[in-house]
């Protein structure tokens, strides 16, 4: 039977030591800590640099933008008082009163025995604008202070279906008769003087 001697046993025996060794295995893992530890450092390392790349780009853009952005905010308030006064101007000339269209209802109102020998007129500078105007006339007929009543309701009905609140009335104790007399359609006709003070909103009667 073969006998088999080992001879290096002790020192075998020491290097398993030696590798079992806490000391040696501590620094190991320090080392292999170390080694993560640089490796997740050049990782955020990375990531910062990036976010630093992306916040220059993103503050050379303002840079660009900015002056832009101040200009529009400096037109955005131009364009806004310029855009109010352009719609006071279209409120004004929606709701602006045509004296031409109101003396040609007059006109056609006015029958040929009445005569109107003075106009005037003003329009109320309140927001709900009223029209004031007051007329003086002469009307003839056989019965003048009649044929005026009659020229006073026509043209009351005439220019309530254009306006709106219309009122013709006689003014204080205008409605008088005259010593002239006047010859139409070749008869001769007393005559009654007047005042027709007339007064409505321009906004169409409904």
């Amino acid at each position: 039977m073969a006998l088999h001697l080992n001879l290096y046993h002790e020192i075998h025996r020491q290097e398993q030591r030696e590798r079992r060794d806490p000391v040696k295995l501590a620094g190991l893992a320090a080392l292999l800590f170390l080694v993560f530890l640089v490796v997740w450092f050049s990782y955020r390392l990375s990531v910062v640099n990036g976010v630093e790349r992306k916040r220059n780009q993103l503050r050379i853009s303002w840079n660009s933008v900015e002056p832009q952005m101040k200009k529009a905010v400096e037109d955005e308030a131009r364009l806004l008082a310029q855009q109010k006064s352009n719609q006071a101007l279209v409120e004004r000339v929606h709701e602006r009163f045509y004296w031409a269209s109101f003396l040609g209802k007059m006109v056609a109102a006015t029958p040929s025995h009445v005569q109107l020998l003075t106009f005037t007129g003003e329009l109320g500078a309140e927001k709900e604008k009223t029209v004031d105007v007051l007329v003086r006339g002469l009307a003839a007929g056989a019965q003048p202070r009649t044929a005026a009543e009659d020229y006073r309701r026509s043209l009351q009905e005439k220019l309530a279906v254009a306006y709106s609140n219309v009122s013709v009335v006689f003014d204080a104790n205008s409605l008088e008769d005259s010593m002239e007399s006047v010859t139409l359609d070749g008869q001769t006709m007393g005559t009654a003087t007047f005042r027709i003070r007339v007064q409505f909103n321009p906004k169409a009667a409904k």
